[in-house]
């Protein structure tokens, strides 16, 4: 039904519309991985084009992911992408996965220094700014104008 609607099985771990279809799947990946699937269910999810190994997928979805962020960055001049960007909310998705990847690889946890090098390579921004209403920067400036900061 997924393979028919969606055109491949690649589940998703945590698909919204059938959250046991995707631990099912990751369970049949990890039998296999580990020689347990039996071979007549091995055999009939090979019949529907059934996928075993998602890794060279995530890297070339990386890849793709990491041209659209070239293409911007060429366009804008900058990489501060954010997270609900509206023209490529998946670039949005993807550049916030790599900051929160960076920020765990600092806290030991599994992150692709290859990865983090080529970022960093482009000049990537980790950290986002979060914008300040412009009347609060004028208000600042008129109370330090006011109270003698800038007299000579």
């Amino acid at each position: 039904e997924y393979k028919a609607q969606h055109g491949n099985t690649l589940v998703p771990r945590r698909y919204v519309k059938n959250p046991r279809l995707g631990i099912w799947v990751q369970v049949q990946r990890r039998s296999h991985r580990q020689k347990k699937l039996l071979s007549n269910r091995f055999l009939r999810l090979e019949c529907i084009g059934f996928v075993w190994c998602t890794q060279r997928l995530n890297e070339a979805n990386w890849e793709l992911m990491f041209q659209s962020l070239l293409e911007y960055k060429a366009q804008h001049g900058h990489t501060l992408i954010p997270r609900k960007y509206d023209k490529n909310p998946r670039l949005g998705i993807w550049v916030q996965t790599q900051r929160k990847m960076h920020r765990n690889m600092h806290s030991n946890k599994k992150a692709s220094s290859n990865r983090v090098l080529r970022l960093k390579a482009i000049g990537f921004a980790w950290y986002l700014v979060k914008r300040v209403p412009w009347e609060s920067v004028s208000c600042v400036w008129n109370l330090l104008d006011l109270y003698g900061a800038f007299r000579d």
